[in-house]
């Protein structure tokens, strides 16, 4: 019998391996492009390298499978920079050339180790002048009844509050620190890739993200300060952060919506309802219904209110933090979120349907683009879900995810002060 060596144990061991964990890999791909599920003309090697991401890289899947031509590894570093939102730069391709220009003025100014000063000058002078005439392109014409209040958890987060949320510094940014080119802007497939993250039970359609008519909508204020202008309030008010005292409110996100509300009247002026009913207490299943029965309440006292804002905390792996510095202050990233009231089983839900879907996109699509124009990496993408998660009482209604359970209270609260600011631009037309 013949004896194999050590080299030769291994290649087949190796052999063995690489049949295990490619194998079933490799029959999947056929399947799929067998079942048309893959069409034939990407051939083999993509329907690999997607059962591949698939399996043992999930998260890349940002762009539906819609991967390029192009070797195993062009794709896997493709999809992995597709997955850091949102700065592309020029890579000097002609084909490249309308990328998204981030200007930091500080570090073009500041970067003679990496650039002779007479090339820095003309470089900052020259991203100066093309931001100035982009800009310039960009130019668009365009109290709820007594047995439904916590009185008790209301008084405690008043008093509390005015602690936890002092000022602390912050000023608000009153330039572009980046900015988008508008030929890229008016693309659907980049809009759809640079700011959204789509569920997998729905989609969005090219129409419906439309750049120029997102920003058409008129998202100011009609009404005056003498009446509430803004509701805020939580479907999930038992939602906290890593430290937070689950006995005391102010530390939960009914707190941090205390907060937000307090910044958004002492500093911007605007009338400001807080409402701090709890649906979630017993059980999330039915949160939404019995949101849904409150804000028809307040509503229905208070007509003047233009704008809705559902405030979240998100849930992400615990290995995971959103977490960003801003002015040396660490801040929790956030998150705006859609409800298309359309899901691919389905098609359209006329029984759950919503009249202002086109203005809640144009809404969330306006806060979204200032925040990543005054505050580059504060925002995660904006994620689109099926059903319509009580967005359909006011054109202007934003839900909001701040931070995820990883996140401090202290980063939650750092958080409203920008978080603040772009709500004011918005509403107030100084975005455009």
């Amino acid at each position: 019998m013949k004896k194999w060596d050590i080299k030769e144990k291994r290649r087949i061991l190796a052999g063995i391996s690489c049949f295990l964990l490619f194998g079933p890999l490799m029959i999947q791909a056929v399947e799929d492009i067998d079942n048309e599920k893959i069409s034939v003309r990407k051939g083999f090697l993509t329907a690999l390298s997607e059962q591949a991401i698939e399996l043992y890289h999930p998260f890349l899947q940002y762009d539906e499978g819609q991967q390029e031509n192009g070797t195993f590894a062009e794709q896997m570093l493709r999809l992995l920079s597709d997955s850091i939102p949102f700065h592309y730069f020029v890579q000097g391709s002609a084909e490249e050339t309308c990328l998204v220009e981030v200007v930091e003025f500080e570090q073009l100014l500041q970067g003679k180790e990496e650039a002779g000063e007479i090339e820095q000058q003309e470089l900052a002078a020259a991203v100066l002048e093309e931001n100035r005439k982009v800009e310039e392109t960009m130019k668009i014409q365009t109290q709820i009844p007594q047995e439904l209040q916590n009185t008790v958890v209301e008084s405690e987060i008043e008093q509390n509050v005015q602690t936890v949320a002092a000022v602390n510094g912050f000023v608000p940014q009153q330039q572009k620190k980046a900015m988008y080119v508008l030929a890229q802007l008016q693309n659907a497939e980049f809009m759809k890739k640079t700011f959204y993250t789509e569920d997998a039970t729905t989609m969005i359609r090219p129409e419906q993200i439309e750049y120029n008519t997102l920003m058409s909508f008129d998202a100011t204020l009609k009404q005056s300060a003498q009446a509430p202008q803004i509701l805020i309030y939580h479907t999930h008010s038992q939602e906290a952060y890593i430290d937070s005292d689950i006995q005391d409110a102010s530390t939960t996100i009914l707190g941090v919506g205390e907060h937000l509300a307090a910044i958004l009247r002492t500093e911007y002026g605007f009338n400001v309802l807080h409402h701090m009913g709890q649906y979630d207490v017993d059980s999330r299943d039915d949160a939404y219904a019995k949101a849904a029965v409150g804000l028809e309440a307040v509503l229905e006292e208070n007509p003047t209110i233009e704008v809705i804002i559902d405030l979240h905390r998100d849930a992400v792996a615990e290995g995971s933090k959103l977490v960003t510095t801003i002015q040396g202050q660490e801040m929790a990233q956030f998150m705006f979120f859609n409800g298309l009231s359309y899901t691919r089983a389905r098609g359209e839900l006329t029984s759950l349907s919503n009249p202002y879907i086109h203005e809640n996109l144009a809404f969330a699509f306006q806060m979204k683009l200032a925040a990543d124009e005054y505050y580059p990496g504060l925002t995660r993408k904006t994620y689109l879900k099926g059903y319509r998660y009580n967005l359909q009482y006011r054109p202007k209604s934003l839900l909001v995810e701040l931070g995820a359970q990883t996140n401090t209270v202290e980063e939650a609260m750092n958080a409203c002060r920008p978080l603040a600011h772009i709500i004011s631009m918005v509403l107030k037309g100084e975005n455009k």
